[in-house]
């Protein structure tokens, strides 16, 4: 009898041990999830919603609602990238266009009247002492400027060399026919010689001045293989042609270089002060 109480009391006691570690680890959870409960509400979710509300929706100076709707924010800051790549429309590259200017054709002296592209001037030549110099001393001057000019060509140039009888005063009258190399520079370095040139000049003296005249102006092209004679083309027409301008213009230009060339040349040897001979005693 004893033994079967001790027996019972000592299954009372086993399960009492094991309802006690039961209710023991049952406690035991039941406190760990309420302090993990207390540590999400109070701490990490309070903070975080803080952070949301905060950083996203409360504080338009550093949230969303700046950044990328109001002042443009960081999408502004792509804006920067836009000007470096071409995609922003606040500064969008635009490249410089090239504008070029409209070719400017050569115009030489011309006579609207007559139609002629026309050289003409009237000279005067004065001494030191500023009286006008005699028709004598002008004329052999010309001549002088004659001979440099054309050397050994001038008698074969020279059609006219004399008196004008009409004209109203005393005046010598120089006719001249006569060609000249056309030398077209592309450059200041460079001459490249494109055939000749014919023109016609008239050269008339009284005391005091002379008139040059130089017209009929022709460009004459060098012959091609198996022709004796080139092209000839009257500088009005290349004046006024739209075929191949350029090439046009660029004769024109050679010609009217060389033909004020000799212009200046011939005033220069006309304004010359003779040099006075000492008298033989």
């Amino acid at each position: 009898m004893n033994q079967i109480f001790k027996l019972k009391q000592l299954h009372l006691n086993t399960w009492l041990t094991r309802f006690g570690f039961v209710l023991a680890l049952l406690c035991s959870i039941a406190f760990i999830s309420k302090a993990q409960d207390d540590d999400y509400s109070d701490d990490d979710y309070g903070d975080y919603s803080d952070d949301y509300s905060d950083d996203y929706s409360n504080d338009s100076s550093d949230g969303y609602s700046d950044d990328y709707s109001e002042d443009g924010g960081d999408y502004g800051d792509y804006g920067d990238y836009g000007d470096a790549f071409g995609s922003s429309s606040r500064d969008e590259y635009v490249p410089k266009k090239i504008i070029r200017k409209p070719y400017v054709r050569f115009v030489p002296p011309y006579d609207s009247t007559r139609e002629l592209v026309l050289y003409k001037a009237v000279v005067d030549v004065k001494d030191r002492e500023g009286y006008e110099v005699e028709i004598d001393t002008i004329k052999f001057r010309a001549n002088q400027w004659l001979e440099a000019e054309y050397g050994k060509n001038l008698k074969k140039y020279l059609t006219l060399d004399g008196i004008n009888e009409n004209a109203g005063e005393m005046e010598y009258k120089i006719v001249v026919h006569a060609t000249f190399p056309c030398e077209i520079q592309p450059n200041e370095f460079t001459t490249i010689k494109n055939g000749n040139v014919e023109y016609d000049m008239e050269i008339r003296v009284r005391d005091g001045r002379y008139r040059y005249t130089i017209k009929n102006l022709v460009h004459v092209a060098d012959p091609r293989p198996g022709e004796k004679e080139g092209e000839k083309t009257y500088f009005e027409y290349l004046m006024k042609s739209e075929d191949d301008v350029r090439a046009g213009d660029r004769v024109l230009i050679a010609a009217d270089k060389k033909i004020n060339t000799m212009m200046e040349n011939l005033q220069k040897t006309c304004q010359t002060s003779p040099i006075e001979e000492e008298d033989d005693w």
